[in-house]
């Protein structure tokens, strides 16, 4: 954001380059507005409910579309991420329609049956890396795929050959941005080793997490800032009644859906699809390679969406329309934080940008300590913006180092902090900053801090005041 698009950044783009190329053109025509950014988003989660009824129907069978579909519009989950300029939306859409593709494909083979997954799984790779946990998933069904042993197998080896060439463009960048020896089993890691984020990369925590998020969304319980800033029982113990009738209600439901599962001989597959992504993300985690966050499963998040749907569609009618009633005030009581609760906002970079347009001047500088993208967003004048990576806040010296070199010789200088507790969570920037510039400017807006410094003209240099 904020920057020149270019086929050169296409190629260095590993996070999602698919979606930064229709982001790219839609804006070409729509513009940049907010409305404009997030409507892609928008759309691609109204398919998403189609994509997810129809998968579960040809999965599990038709009884199931209808709870599926019901379940896919209410999903504070799919709520959270269809209104986001992200990708994610696109990579669970991606991973409905091939999958329907290959289940089509297992029942029949056809060549355009095999060209229409070839397409879309080759979308869902460029639309977010982690599609590729859907391999053994997927593997699992062109080996069941009709034919001998023999031309299963030559079938699925050609599939995933043909993927890496199409994705080839892109391996270069893959294999520059990760430390790949991380994820070697034997490896023993170095103590000095920094953690990605934090203390620590993983967390017991983080399965539940994911679950929790699953069911109901990141706005049920308490919000993320507070949970990141102050994990613990006290953060927890006011949320404890809505939390404790979530896991009540979807641990019977998921109980229920893999009996229902069973019942249809799809378990297995299930499992697979479902498990294998949280053990490999939890793995990375583990082994300092990739934070650990339940958007890095999105892809298994239709496969539950589908096992409710099971669920759901093998209880009685009454059951089905008491378990139905919960789950919608659940939902309903989770967005309604998420809509009117700004706790549970976003980060205000919006205030943010509106101060600095109003305030700052030239001559000035905006330092944005782990804000660089949204400010590039909010604020367009003319004072230029300096990204900080809030990792050097656990050195003293790299912290004030990288400072006063991004603030060298200007009259004064802008520095906006969010999501401090990712990688400050004991917050030193913070108190150094209010330690060296006592006098400083403080404004707050949620999610966001920010501080006005006034710095002395450097030696040489008459300093002039402003009326």
């Amino acid at each position: 954001m904020g920057e020149d698009w270019s086929p050169a950044r296409l190629l260095e783009d590993v996070h999602g380059p698919l979606y930064s190329l229709g982001l790219h053109v839609w804006t070409l025509f729509a513009g940049d507005s907010e409305w404009a950014l997030r409507l892609p988003s928008a759309v691609l989660g109204v398919a998403l409910v189609a994509a997810v009824s129809r998968l579960a129907a040809r999965w599990l069978g038709e009884e199931t579309a209808l709870p599926a579909a019901w379940l896919a519009a209410g999903s504070p989950f799919l709520v959270w991420y269809g209104q986001e300029a992200r990708n994610y939306t696109l990579l669970m859409f991606c991973a409905c329609l091939s999958t329907a593709f290959l289940l089509g494909l297992r029942r029949r083979m056809s060549a355009p049956g095999v060209v229409g997954y070839i397409a879309v799984a080759w979308a869902g790779l460029l639309s977010n890396l982690s599609f590729a946990l859907l391999a053994a998933a997927h593997l699992r069904w062109w080996l069941d795929t009709p034919g001998s042993r023999a031309r299963r197998l030559t079938r699925a080896t050609g599939v995933a050959l043909g993927l890496v060439l199409l994705t080839s463009p892109w391996v270069p960048q893959i294999r520059r941005i990760w430390d790949w020896q991380r994820l070697q089993p034997s490896r023993v890691v170095d103590l000095t080793e920094t953690p990605l984020r934090g203390s620590t990369t993983f967390h017991a925590g983080a399965l539940p997490f994911a679950a929790a998020s699953f069911a109901v969304g990141y706005t049920l319980g308490p919000p993320v800032r507070e949970l990141r800033a102050h994990p613990g029982n006290a953060t927890l113990r006011p949320h404890l009644v809505p939390l404790t009738t979530a896991t009540l209600v979807f641990g019977t439901l998921t109980v229920l859906g893999v009996r229902a599962l069973r019942r249809r001989r799809r378990l297995g597959e299930a499992l697979l699809w479902l498990l294998v992504p949280a053990l490999l993300v939890s793995y990375f985690a583990l082994q300092n390679f990739k934070v650990f966050h339940p958007r890095y499963l999105a892809v298994a998040l239709p496969a539950y969406l589908a096992l409710l749907a099971a669920a759901f569609a093998d209880l009685s009618p009454r059951l089905r329309a008491g378990f139905a009633a919960t789950v919608a005030l659940l939902w309903g009581y989770s967005l309604h934080h998420h809509y009117f609760d700004p706790r549970y906002a976003r980060e205000d970079m919006r205030a943010a940008g509106a101060l600095l347009t109003s305030r700052a001047v030239a001559g000035e500088r905006i330092v944005a300590a782990n804000t660089a993208d949204l400010l590039f967003y909010y604020y367009r004048g003319p004072v230029p913006i300096s990204h900080y990576w809030l990792g050097w806040a656990a050195d003293p010296v790299a912290r004030s180092q990288r400072l006063d070199r991004l603030i060298a010789d200007a009259p004064g200088a802008w520095v906006v902090l969010s999501r401090g507790e990712d990688l400050d969570p004991t917050g030193a920037f913070a108190r150094h900053l209010d330690e060296r510039h006592p006098d400083a400017e403080r404004f707050r807006f949620e999610g966001v801090r920010m501080w006005h410094l006034r710095l002395p003209a450097p030696a040489g240099k008459v300093s002039t005041k402003r009326s």
